[in-house]
């Protein structure tokens, strides 16, 4: 075999070996970003898990949840105090969901139950003002809008109906 020959053959045989080499580095990546979003999803799961027990232990939190479900407006000032705070926290935790789902790190089923809990908010008065504050990230506060908007145009159905 002339020295050409070998010299092609060899091209190819690099050509072959550096689409490996980018196919193995696809591979690697990919499985990289499944453990960033598993590991992000435990993050989240582990934040929410606190909060909740937080929220689910703390009697004064808990009496105000209950004379909110009952339809009870008239709260204690602690009451609203610790009220506002868990309110506030999770207001926290549905911006950062959306941040996440915008950034592809959450998944559609995930964003849509999110979704439904800032609807669910939106209808306890204490908690709608939270949801409805200026501090909110301009992204955020646009969905939070539309879920409102969302409210009041079934509000209207309701009526008419």
């Amino acid at each position: 075999m002339d020295s050409a020959k070998l010299n092609d053959w060899m091209q190819v045989a690099g050509i072959f070996a550096l689409v490996a080499s980018l196919l193995f580095v696809g591979m690697q990546m990919k499985q990289e970003q499944e453990i960033a979003l598993s590991v992000a999803y435990q993050a989240r799961t582990a934040t929410l898990v606190e909060f909740l027990t937080a929220t689910g232990t703390d009697d004064v939190t808990r009496s105000a949840r209950l004379k909110l479900q009952s339809g009870d407006t008239d709260l204690t000032p602690h009451e609203r105090l610790a009220f506002r705070s868990m309110t506030n926290s999770g207001r926290e935790l549905m911006q950062n969901s959306h941040y996440q789902y915008v950034q592809g790190y959450l998944d559609e089923e995930h964003w849509r139950s999110v979704r439904r809990v800032i609807k669910s908010q939106l209808q306890i008065p204490i908690a709608r003002e939270g949801l409805l504050s200026d501090d909110l990230r301009p992204s955020f506060r646009l969905v939070v809008e539309e879920i409102d908007r969302e409210l009041a145009a079934e509000a209207d159905a309701a009526e008419t109906n």
